[in-house]
């Protein structure tokens, strides 16, 4: 017993002097806080997300929008991206010292800013941009007002997401490397972790399916809250559902860095400090994914797929697979830790015994066709073709498909391609014949998940020799429908012939049903106006400016959906 508490206390020591040493690499008093008020956060950097970690840091601003937001320190914006969809309106400045600060979410821009890009939006007619900006022409100071809080883009609600970006790799970094004062003296907690049999000579308590246990308490006082010892056999892996909770925060964010031991050996480690985009969804691998989609757990698995890329590893042992094939009892033990060096330890017992078979390496029995990870994958039927690229799946496939009658509105069988447990990494080619599509149709064609009864969601697609194709990134059950519906317009502030004298803003609602809004163009007089565009609220809103002229003015709006269905409003609107 003393052997291991020694071991243990040797584990702590490590844990602490790895954090210090990756928090010393990073300058802590360059950068001032974006905001002037405390940091409690929302989300925290490396959090799991469907497809994608979190790569800033969320802090709130008590549910209310425009907040003054300060640069952290001298340097000059270098990209301006405006959106309705993922940051909404973002503001990136770049740093002397090798850095990229991010703001998103915003309201808008201080008033030098927010006119640069007003004017970029007029010379390219278009509420959407992505623009680096030619050095020198933005600077900014330390401490410098350059934006208002928001809710634009995705946000679920108002809170500025703020970034710190390496600017010669441009690897999202976590903010609290760098010293904000964020208080936590708290450690995460544990909230259950599920074991999984590899194949079918292993179990868990004498079952072939992964079994999960709760966990009580924190810090040194974890534990499973079952008194049993669990029973296990064959190749296992262990998973892991954990929080973290902060000092005046009743949020939940994740954890920084997670350590499995069986015994004395690391069989698995991960920090995440750092991650390039070009790896986010890799994700969908670290996460027990069909948990995610199923129940919306956060169930991160000690183990590495063989087509997993991420570098967030550390030292471990056989990709975390543990083979247990004595009758011993063994102890396992989890080390959890968020970025002030927190740890939360949970020990547990679990008896070994014997498979039935031993030796060769037992593989479950295909359903199915085989899909490798490491190559491309082909199938191909009479009214289908699906093509994967080489790595789209993180672990060989048992692909299951099949095909059922028509249903109503779709003009083709509805192929059911694997389940919508199973993640893929890229992009995929679907192509699916239609049965009785008019010709005079084919134009507004296209594949839409079968998500149930009655709920489509268009993936697009295009016609082309009897055949529509579009492309997917995720299983699930597809057919072919047509859009034939145009997109609709709702005025929400005017109609035709209002004075409107006595407002500062026109406001319009659009949606589609099917194939979703593609563009959008809104003039007046002739000339093209800057709607903003918010997808949460589907709606524009164009604030007036030297644009409006006194007396008559003409309104108009054009909305075209996936496929080229359009609708156009006309109002005349006097001032």
């Amino acid at each position: 017993m003393k052997h291991f508490i020694l071991i243990f206390l040797s584990i702590i020591i490590s844990c602490k002097t790895e954090t210090l040493l990756s928090q010393n690499a990073y300058p802590k008093n360059y950068f001032r806080s974006p905001v002037d008020f405390k940091i409690l956060l929302a989300g925290s950097f490396g959090e799991l997300r469907k497809n994608h970690f979190h790569s800033g840091i969320d802090i709130r601003t008590d549910g209310v929008q425009g907040k003054p937001v300060y640069a952290v320190a001298d340097g000059y914006v270098s990209r301006i991206n405006i959106s309705s969809t993922g940051f909404g309106k973002a503001l990136y400045i770049t740093h002397p010292n090798g850095y990229v600060s991010v703001y998103g979410h915003l309201k808008g821009f201080n008033l030098l800013i927010g006119a640069w890009v007003k004017s970029q939006q007029y010379n390219k007619e278009s509420f959407v941009i992505d623009m680096p900006v030619d050095l020198g022409v933005l600077k900014v100071k330390k401490g410098e007002l350059v934006a208002y809080s928001g809710n634009t883009g995705a946000s679920a609600g108002p809170h500025l997401h703020f970034e710190l970006r390496d600017a010669a790799t441009q690897n999202a970094i976590d903010p609290l490397l760098f010293g904000f004062d964020v208080k936590d003296d708290i450690p995460p907690k544990i909230v259950r972790i599920r074991i999984y049999p590899m194949d079918e000579n292993s179990n868990v308590n004498s079952s072939g399916k992964p079994l999960t246990f709760p966990v009580s308490g924190m810090g040194e006082t974890c534990q499973i809250i079952s008194k049993d010892i669990i029973q296990v056999s064959g190749n296992i892996i262990f998973g892991i559902e954990a929080f973290d909770l902060m000092n005046e925060n009743t949020m939940k964010c994740g954890v920084h860095s997670i350590e499995l031991y069986v015994d004395t050996t690391m069989y698995f480690s991960q920090s995440i400090d750092q991650f390039a985009f070009a790896e986010t969804r890799y994700v969908n691998s670290l996460l027990d994914y069909p948990s995610l989609i199923q129940f919306n757990s956060l169930i991160e698995r000690s183990y590495v797929s063989p087509n997993n890329k991420l570098r967030i590893y550390g030292k471990m042992k056989n990709r975390g697979i543990v083979s247990f094939t004595d009758d011993k009892t063994h102890k396992v033990l989890y080390l959890v830790r968020d970025e002030s060096g927190n740890t939360s330890r949970l020990a547990f017992w679990m008896k070994s015994d014997p498979p039935v078979s031993t030796g060769q390496k037992v593989t479950k029995s295909l359903t199915g066709t085989l899909f490798s990870c490491k190559s491309e994958n082909h199938f191909v039927r009479d009214d289908i073709k699906l093509n994967l690229p080489q790595d789209a799946l993180y672990d060989d496939l048992d692909f299951n498909y099949s095909v059922t009658p028509p249903v109503h509105g779709t003009y083709s069988g509805l192929h059911h391609l694997q389940n919508e447990f199973t993640p893929i990494h890229s992009f995929c080619s679907l192509s699916i014949k239609p049965e009785g599509l008019p010709m005079k149709l084919t134009s507004k064609a296209l594949i839409a998940l079968v998500e149930s009864p009655g709920h489509f969601s268009s993936q697009g697609g295009t016609w082309e020799n009897g055949w529509v194709t579009t492309q997917i990134r995720e299983f699930g059950n597809y057919a072919v429908m047509v859009d034939t519906i145009p997109p609709v317009i709702r005025p929400l502030n005017i109609f035709n012939n209002k004075n409107i004298s006595h407002q500062s803003f026109i406001m319009v609602k659009i949606s589609d049903d099917l194939s979703g809004i593609k563009y959008y163009r809104g003039t007046l007089n002739g000339k093209w106006i800057l709607m903003d565009y918010d997808s949460k609220s589907n709606s524009l809103t164009y604030f007036f400016d030297e644009r409006v002229k006194r007396g008559k003015n003409t309104f108009r709006l054009v909305v075209g959906d996936g496929v080229g269905n359009e609708s156009v409003y006309t109002a005349m609107l006097s001032r």
